[in-house]
């Protein structure tokens, strides 16, 4: 059995990391999101201009980060009707949008995605 095959059915697909918000007072609880997860929050997020061969692809990045946040976020739960109704919020990721400022979506969407295995990480050299 090779070493990568032990490793992987060695492994947990159940990641947890704890995010700090230092304009809360708080920490954040997130966990990481499968492959299905983030297609499915992509395709919400995107939206195509044109005709033919003039279409366009556009992701709305903004989007994406606050439904990755709500979709990610264990604790506290964006989908918490207290919380939602407190921000008059119609749904978790417009909750996310009205309780968290721009850069505290993109540091929690990036340790989201970062868990799920999009880090940047250095890829070992092929040898040949």
């Amino acid at each position: 059995m090779s070493d990568a095959l032990k490793a992987l059915l060695g492994t947990n697909t159940d990641v947890k990391a704890t995010v700090h918000m230092k304009r809360i007072g708080a920490d954040f609880t997130v966990k990481a999101i499968d492959g299905d997860t983030v297609s499915r929050i992509q395709e919400q997020c995107t939206h195509y201009s044109g005709k033919g061969n003039k279409r366009t692809k556009h992701v709305d990045e903004n989007a994406f980060g606050m439904l990755i946040v709500a979709e990610g976020c264990v604790d506290p739960d964006f989908s918490n009707a207290e919380l939602m109704r407190k921000y008059g919020a119609s749904d978790p990721g417009d909750c996310v949008k009205k309780a968290l400022l721009a850069g505290e979506i993109a540091r929690l969407s990036g340790k989201i995605l970062d868990i799920s295995g999009f880090e940047d990480e250095d890829e070992d050299e092929v040898k040949n």
